[in-house]
């Protein structure tokens, strides 16, 4: 036994092992650097995020419906979107696209449990995501009006912001539910059916038809019957 696992630890085997363990050792340093370089990219995009979410609550508390709508505040929407796309992950692109909907879409406006106000309580969601996603735990977390606190007077330990936000996420859920019923009623889900599936298999086939009867019947037709087919391009 002693000698068979002497003849195991050769010099060979030994550099070979020392080998394997360095190339594991930088491949998990280099999986740990990009993972920070990425959490540090996400944190600078989502630095633009907080500042636009701010000039959104300001505007909207100020009721300056013409700064929401202007070219500056359009372009930061679009450079927040863009670098969120790139950088953010889905759950936060998909919470910043409702918050623009939410914000711009008159659309949303017109919905039964549509309030204003809500906007904010879209934005604590956003900023309770934002947390785990920078690398704090899930005991952690905060609430709805502790993550709003900072901007937003008397809203931590009130129970009257407690209810509101009460109502506020029984709102947003019912504008989703509204949205939802919307496509389903405009018939989205069977227009994404037919054009996905159904429309693909005719104009393959309408193809085929093209190139494989069509054109070769015109090319005999026209090498036989010249002429035919020089008056029915002069018609």
């Amino acid at each position: 036994m002693v000698s068979a696992i002497s003849k195991l630890i050769t010099a060979e085997n030994v550099a070979l092992l020392s080998v394997v363990i360095t190339f594991t050792i930088f491949v998990l340093s280099k999986n740990q650097e990009t993972r920070y370089k990425k959490l540090e990219d996400k944190k600078t995009q989502y630095l633009k995020l907080i500042n636009l979410m701010q000039k959104t609550f300001l505007a909207s508390v100020d009721k300056k419906e013409k700064d929401l709508n202007s070219g500056e505040m359009r372009n930061l929407f679009f450079d927040t979107g863009s670098s969120l796309l790139l950088y953010g992950s889905k759950r936060i692109y998909r919470r910043y696209i409702f918050f623009r909907e939410f914000t711009t879409n008159p659309l949303i406006k017109n919905c039964t449990y549509y309030k204003e106000e809500i906007a904010m309580y879209i934005m604590s969601d956003i900023l309770r995501t934002m947390r785990k996603e920078v690398g704090l735990s899930l005991f952690n977390n905060i609430d709805d009006n502790d993550a709003l606190a900072f901007f937003v007077n008397d809203i931590s330990s009130n129970p009257i912001a407690t209810e509101k936000n009460l109502d506020a996420r029984f709102r947003i859920k019912m504008i989703k539910f509204e949205l939802w019923m919307i496509d389903r009623c405009k018939g989205i889900w069977i227009k994404t059916i037919f054009t996905t599936f159904i429309r693909p298999v005719f104009c393959i086939f309408g193809i085929v038809i093209k190139y494989i009867v069509v054109i070769p019947f015109g090319r005999v037709i026209k090498h036989f019957f010249p002429a035919f087919g020089t008056n029915v391009g002069e018609n």
